[in-house]
Protein backbone atom coordinates (compact mmCIF):
# COMPACT_ATOMS: atom_id res chain seq x y z
CA UNK A 1 0.00 0.00 0.00
CA UNK A 2 1.94 3.47 -1.08
CA UNK A 3 2.00 6.35 1.50
CA UNK A 4 0.47 9.73 0.62
CA UNK A 5 3.89 11.61 -0.73
CA UNK A 6 5.07 14.43 -2.28
CA UNK A 7 8.89 14.87 -3.82
CA UNK A 8 9.88 17.69 -2.08
CA UNK A 9 13.91 18.33 -2.40
CA UNK A 10 17.12 15.95 -3.60
CA UNK A 11 19.72 17.13 -0.92
CA UNK A 12 24.17 17.06 -1.51
CA UNK A 13 26.66 16.75 0.56
CA UNK A 14 29.37 18.76 0.23
CA UNK A 15 32.54 19.87 2.06
CA UNK A 16 31.70 23.70 1.89
CA UNK A 17 27.63 25.24 1.05
CA UNK A 18 29.84 28.64 0.37
CA UNK A 19 32.27 26.65 -2.24
CA UNK A 20 30.24 23.92 -3.71
CA UNK A 21 27.32 27.26 -4.44
CA UNK A 22 30.03 28.55 -7.43
CA UNK A 23 28.58 25.45 -9.60
CA UNK A 24 24.63 25.26 -7.90
CA UNK A 25 23.64 28.90 -7.71
CA UNK A 26 26.24 31.12 -9.72
CA UNK A 27 26.65 28.75 -12.61
CA UNK A 28 23.69 27.22 -12.86
CA UNK A 29 21.72 29.93 -11.56
CA UNK A 30 19.65 28.58 -8.79
CA UNK A 31 18.09 31.28 -6.26
CA UNK A 32 18.77 30.77 -2.47
CA UNK A 33 15.12 29.56 -0.55
CA UNK A 34 16.56 29.54 3.09
CA UNK A 35 19.37 31.38 4.84
CA UNK A 36 22.12 28.87 5.85
CA UNK A 37 20.69 27.01 8.87
CA UNK A 38 23.16 25.38 11.44
CA UNK A 39 22.20 22.48 13.35
CA UNK A 40 24.72 22.47 15.64
CA UNK A 41 23.84 19.23 18.21
CA UNK A 42 23.49 17.26 15.12
CA UNK A 43 26.88 18.73 13.31
CA UNK A 44 25.88 19.90 10.62
CA UNK A 45 24.38 22.88 8.32
CA UNK A 46 22.50 23.50 5.19
CA UNK A 47 20.67 25.78 2.39
CA UNK A 48 18.35 24.90 -0.31
CA UNK A 49 18.51 26.59 -3.58
CA UNK A 50 15.30 26.51 -6.11
CA UNK A 51 15.32 26.41 -10.03
CA UNK A 52 12.53 27.11 -12.61
CA UNK A 53 9.79 25.31 -12.45
CA UNK A 54 10.45 24.82 -8.21
CA UNK A 55 12.53 21.71 -8.05
CA UNK A 56 14.51 21.98 -4.96
CA UNK A 57 18.49 21.31 -4.17
CA UNK A 58 19.54 21.12 -0.87
CA UNK A 59 23.71 21.53 0.00
CA UNK A 60 24.80 19.61 3.06
CA UNK A 61 27.79 20.55 5.00
CA UNK A 62 29.16 18.97 7.95
CA UNK A 63 29.87 21.05 11.45
CA UNK A 64 31.40 18.54 13.68
CA UNK A 65 33.97 16.18 12.45
CA UNK A 66 32.06 13.14 14.03
CA UNK A 67 28.41 14.22 12.69
CA UNK A 68 27.06 12.11 10.35
CA UNK A 69 27.54 14.27 7.47
CA UNK A 70 31.30 14.71 8.12
CA UNK A 71 30.88 10.49 8.52
CA UNK A 72 29.23 10.09 4.96
CA UNK A 73 31.93 12.62 3.16
CA UNK A 74 34.54 10.70 4.44
CA UNK A 75 32.94 7.46 3.50
CA UNK A 76 31.30 8.34 0.09
CA UNK A 77 32.90 12.06 -1.09
CA UNK A 78 30.48 14.99 -1.70
CA UNK A 79 27.81 13.19 -3.89
CA UNK A 80 23.84 12.49 -3.28
CA UNK A 81 23.11 12.27 0.00
CA UNK A 82 18.79 11.85 -0.02
CA UNK A 83 15.44 12.47 -1.25
CA UNK A 84 12.75 14.14 0.78
CA UNK A 85 9.41 12.83 0.69
CA UNK A 86 6.59 15.31 2.05
CA UNK A 87 3.27 13.62 3.89
CA UNK A 88 0.21 14.86 5.45
CA UNK A 89 1.51 13.23 8.85
CA UNK A 90 4.53 11.19 9.51
CA UNK A 91 3.51 8.31 11.94
CA UNK A 92 0.95 7.06 8.96
CA UNK A 93 3.38 6.92 6.47
CA UNK A 94 5.91 5.42 9.40
CA UNK A 95 3.40 2.64 9.93
CA UNK A 96 2.37 2.08 6.20
CA UNK A 97 5.86 1.73 5.21
CA UNK A 98 6.42 -0.71 8.22
CA UNK A 99 3.96 -2.75 7.01
CA UNK A 100 4.84 -2.79 3.69
CA UNK A 101 8.26 -4.44 5.23
CA UNK A 102 10.54 -1.38 5.76
CA UNK A 103 12.64 -1.15 8.90
CA UNK A 104 11.94 2.66 8.90
CA UNK A 105 14.85 4.47 11.53
CA UNK A 106 15.49 7.64 13.67
CA UNK A 107 11.89 8.35 13.97
CA UNK A 108 11.18 12.06 15.33
CA UNK A 109 7.60 12.73 15.41
CA UNK A 110 7.41 15.02 18.40
CA UNK A 111 6.83 19.23 18.12
CA UNK A 112 4.79 21.35 15.64
CA UNK A 113 7.55 22.30 13.09
CA UNK A 114 9.18 18.99 12.13
CA UNK A 115 8.84 15.40 12.06
CA UNK A 116 11.12 12.83 10.26
CA UNK A 117 12.35 9.41 9.81
CA UNK A 118 14.69 7.60 6.99
CA UNK A 119 15.16 4.43 5.03
CA UNK A 120 18.20 2.96 4.74
CA UNK A 121 20.13 2.95 1.57
CA UNK A 122 20.11 -0.42 1.43
CA UNK A 123 16.24 -0.83 1.18
CA UNK A 124 15.95 1.99 -1.71
CA UNK A 125 18.68 1.35 -3.96
CA UNK A 126 21.78 3.10 -2.86
CA UNK A 127 20.01 6.23 -1.49
CA UNK A 128 18.72 7.69 1.76
CA UNK A 129 15.09 8.72 1.60
CA UNK A 130 13.64 11.25 3.98
CA UNK A 131 10.05 10.83 4.81
CA UNK A 132 9.27 14.29 6.39
CA UNK A 133 6.12 16.13 8.13
CA UNK A 134 6.26 19.98 8.05
CA UNK A 135 4.68 22.12 10.12
CA UNK A 136 5.74 25.22 8.75
CA UNK A 137 5.46 26.92 4.88
CA UNK A 138 8.33 28.81 3.61
CA UNK A 139 6.42 31.74 3.34
CA UNK A 140 6.51 31.23 7.48
CA UNK A 141 10.23 30.35 7.69
CA UNK A 142 11.01 33.58 5.46
CA UNK A 143 9.02 35.57 8.13
CA UNK A 144 10.47 34.28 10.69
CA UNK A 145 14.16 34.66 9.63
CA UNK A 146 13.36 38.06 8.03
CA UNK A 147 14.79 37.05 4.72
CA UNK A 148 12.97 36.58 1.13
CA UNK A 149 13.55 33.49 -1.02
CA UNK A 150 15.98 34.35 -3.84
CA UNK A 151 14.11 34.23 -7.68
CA UNK A 152 16.15 31.83 -10.23
CA UNK A 153 18.15 33.89 -12.28
CA UNK A 154 16.31 34.00 -16.29
CA UNK A 155 18.79 32.50 -17.53
CA UNK A 156 18.87 29.51 -14.67
CA UNK A 157 19.17 25.73 -15.86
CA UNK A 158 16.09 23.76 -14.77
CA UNK A 159 17.14 20.93 -12.06
CA UNK A 160 14.99 17.45 -13.22
CA UNK A 161 15.98 14.93 -10.19
CA UNK A 162 18.51 12.87 -9.54
CA UNK A 163 19.20 9.23 -11.43
CA UNK A 164 20.01 6.27 -9.17
CA UNK A 165 21.44 2.94 -11.17
CA UNK A 166 20.04 -0.74 -9.88
CA UNK A 167 20.58 -4.21 -11.12
CA UNK A 168 17.20 -4.46 -11.55
CA UNK A 169 14.91 -1.10 -11.63
CA UNK A 170 11.82 -3.33 -12.21
CA UNK A 171 12.88 -3.93 -8.25
CA UNK A 172 13.41 -0.60 -7.46
CA UNK A 173 10.10 0.44 -9.08
CA UNK A 174 8.31 -1.45 -6.36
CA UNK A 175 10.24 0.64 -3.69
CA UNK A 176 8.95 3.81 -5.33
CA UNK A 177 5.56 2.84 -5.94
CA UNK A 178 4.94 2.40 -2.30
CA UNK A 179 6.82 5.56 -1.39
CA UNK A 180 3.73 7.09 -3.40
CA UNK A 181 4.99 7.81 -6.39
CA UNK A 182 3.51 6.67 -10.12
CA UNK A 183 6.20 4.53 -11.98
CA UNK A 184 6.20 4.06 -15.41
CA UNK A 185 9.24 1.57 -17.07
CA UNK A 186 10.64 -1.25 -16.78
CA UNK A 187 14.05 -3.26 -16.76
CA UNK A 188 15.28 -0.86 -19.20
CA UNK A 189 14.94 2.24 -17.00
CA UNK A 190 12.18 3.43 -14.78
CA UNK A 191 11.09 7.06 -13.85
CA UNK A 192 9.06 7.93 -10.43
CA UNK A 193 6.81 10.85 -10.35
CA UNK A 194 4.86 12.54 -7.76
CA UNK A 195 1.71 14.26 -8.98
CA UNK A 196 1.80 18.09 -8.92
CA UNK A 197 5.70 17.64 -8.05
CA UNK A 198 8.65 19.08 -10.36
CA UNK A 199 11.61 16.46 -9.04
CA UNK A 200 11.46 13.22 -9.58
CA UNK A 201 13.52 9.85 -9.86
CA UNK A 202 14.98 8.29 -12.73
CA UNK A 203 16.79 4.86 -12.29
CA UNK A 204 18.87 2.91 -14.48
CA UNK A 205 20.32 -0.56 -14.84
CA UNK A 206 23.80 -0.80 -13.23
CA UNK A 207 25.82 -3.16 -11.98
CA UNK A 208 25.81 -1.70 -8.67
CA UNK A 209 22.90 0.62 -6.85
CA UNK A 210 23.28 4.01 -6.00
CA UNK A 211 23.46 7.57 -7.17
CA UNK A 212 24.59 8.75 -10.37
CA UNK A 213 23.99 12.20 -10.80
CA UNK A 214 21.62 15.08 -11.45
CA UNK A 215 19.81 15.75 -14.44
CA UNK A 216 19.24 19.53 -15.50
CA UNK A 217 18.08 21.02 -18.66
CA UNK A 218 19.49 23.85 -20.30
CA UNK A 219 23.09 22.79 -19.02
CA UNK A 220 26.30 21.27 -20.20
CA UNK A 221 27.21 18.23 -18.30
CA UNK A 222 29.65 18.69 -15.43
CA UNK A 223 32.04 16.14 -14.19
CA UNK A 224 31.97 15.10 -10.53
CA UNK A 225 34.41 16.50 -7.94
CA UNK A 226 35.04 16.91 -4.34
CA UNK A 227 34.16 20.38 -4.73
CA UNK A 228 30.49 20.56 -5.52
CA UNK A 229 29.29 17.09 -5.61
CA UNK A 230 28.30 14.98 -8.08
CA UNK A 231 27.94 15.55 -11.98
CA UNK A 232 25.54 17.44 -14.21
CA UNK A 233 23.68 15.57 -16.41
CA UNK A 234 22.32 17.29 -19.44
CA UNK A 235 18.60 15.95 -20.34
Amino acid sequence: MPIQAVSDHVAVAVPSIEDAAGRWHDALGGGWVTPRFAAERAGFATRQLRYPGGAKLELLEPTDEDGFAARFLERFGARIHHVTLKVPALLPAVETLEQDGFDVVDVFAEGDVWHEAFLRPTQVGGLIVQVAWAGRTEEDWARLTGTSPESPRPDAATLLGPTLQHPRPSEAAQVWKCLGAEVVGSDDGIVARWPDAPLDVVVEPGAAAGPVGLRFTDASPIAADDTHGPPVISS
